[in-house]
């Protein structure tokens, strides 16, 4: 093999041959191959764009490029992705939910780039909270508590975490099949049953078009037909934040009010949903419908809410320490300028206020103020008057609060007329 000559080959819109794929994806594992070349061969990815057997091939081997979980559970091994969103605090309170309806989570999720928010940030605002394991301990937290919250290591899909950084910085983070590819080959690894995607659609997803995101349940479905893996994808709104919440610590506190029962509509709603779609894909009951219902009794028990408190414990997460440190962060609010109804509150520009207010980052190594954030007291809709609060920003400083301040009030408009969007737009499976 000659990495020059397979550049050339897809740089003029050739198919690889499943052989030329694997040996690159070998070839960057033992770093055999220069970052430029792989850059190369990304932009030639992007611009020629993979076909269905290239993704699958890239898919595969990246999986294989690392440790294989293997977890041998008694419950039917049941995951959920999201594709990005800003206030998408789902993950924290579906994982408890599925695990007291029956299901088992093994949840491997990443950090949050650009504007979009990350399940291990916000994990990682837990006082304590341990999110890497060995694979017996995976196996061992997965049977003591029925799933677990785990961050990508240098030993889960390597391949991936290469590709991922350079694409950052190359410009290809859009190209449909590299996202297949890197999503796919974290969850092939999890020795599934089955897994749900959540697939964003709107101004803050990146899918902003329903057109773009059903080419990548596509190429999703077509990977995952090919493992094979059974799979659902759900196509959801993404054009405001969801829920109230947008940043770490104050979405681990938004979750722990969700499973409480004082959740936000839209929170709840698809959160339930994509549960539900969890459990029947997991064969616990015959219907989507029995399902909300099995889903609705675990969430009203109280059940979810102490699986939770148990897996928190269990990673060494401490909630009461959480509290206690990030108290002192000031609140200031956004007042509304003009009276009327919130017409819109743009999610991907709330997300770049985040990124300024030190919610999200720029750069992979960028660190982010696990205790700034927004909390939305009005969303769209909502009638509001002169001076009234719109959005508490929780800040542990203050400078960068007034900047964010101002971007947080351009991504929101005030007219007359209320809009009302759907958030679950459809299900393929």
């Amino acid at each position: 093999m000659n990495i020059v000559e397979i550049l050339r080959k897809k740089r003029d819109g050739e198919t690889l041959s499943a052989a030329e794929i694997e040996w690159f994806v070998q070839s960057v594992a033992e770093g055999r191959i220069s970052e430029a070349q792989i850059g190369a061969w990304l932009m030639a990815a992007y611009l020629q764009e993979l076909n269905g057997e290239e993704t699958a091939t890239l898919t595969l081997a990246m999986a294989r490029s690392g440790m294989q979980l293997q977890l041998d559970h008694d419950r039917p091994v049941i995951d959920k992705h999201s594709t990005g969103g800003v206030g998408d605090t789902v993950s924290l309170i579906l994982l408890p939910l599925a695990v007291a309806a029956g299901c088992a989570v093994p949840m491997i999720s990443g950090r949050g780039l650009g504007h979009t928010g990350g399940t291990v940030d916000k994990l990682e605002s837990i006082v304590g909270m341990q999110l890497a394991f060995s694979p017996e301990e995976y196996r061992s937290l997965l049977r003591q508590n029925g799933g677990f919250f785990a961050r990508q290591t240098p030993n889960i899909a390597p391949v991936d975490r290469t590709l991922y950084h350079i694409r950052d910085v190359t410009a290809t983070v859009e190209s449909i099949g590299l996202i297949t590819a890197s999503i796919l080959s974290k969850k092939i690894i999890e020795d599934l049953d089955g897994l749900v995607l959540d697939l964003k659609v709107g101004k803050g997803a990146f899918m902003p078009t329903m057109e773009a995101a059903q080419q990548l349940a596509d190429q999703m479905l077509a990977v995952a037909h090919r493992v094979p893996l059974p799979m659902r994808v759900v196509f959801s709104a993404m054009d405001q934040p969801l829920g109230n919440a947008v940043g770490n610590w104050v979405e681990v506190e938004e979750a722990l009010q969700c499973l409480e029962g004082k959740c936000p509509d839209d929170l709840f709603e698809l959160t339930l949903f994509l549960t539900a779609t969890m459990v029947e894909l997991a064969g616990l009951e015959s219907s989507l419908e029995a399902a909300q219902q099995r889903v609705r009794r675990v969430w009203q028990s109280g059940e979810a809410l102490e699986v939770f408190h148990q897996i928190v414990r269990a990673q060494g997460g401490d909630l009461e320490a959480s509290r206690q440190r990030y108290a002192a962060a000031e609140r200031i609010p956004l007042e509304a300028w003009q009276s009327g109804v919130i017409t819109e509150i743009h999610a991907r520009k709330v997300g770049e206020a985040g990124i300024t207010l030190g919610i999200g980052r720029t750069y992979p190594d960028d660190t982010v103020d696990p205790a700034a954030g927004f909390v939305f007291l009005k969303k769209e809709g909502a009638t509001v008057e002169t001076g009234e609060p719109i959005a508490w920003i929780v800040a542990s400083d203050r400078q960068r609060a007034e900047a964010a301040r101002q971007q947080l009030r351009d991504a929101i408009q005030i007219a007359e007329a209320p809009q009302q969007r759907p958030i679950v737009l459809k299900v393929l499976q």
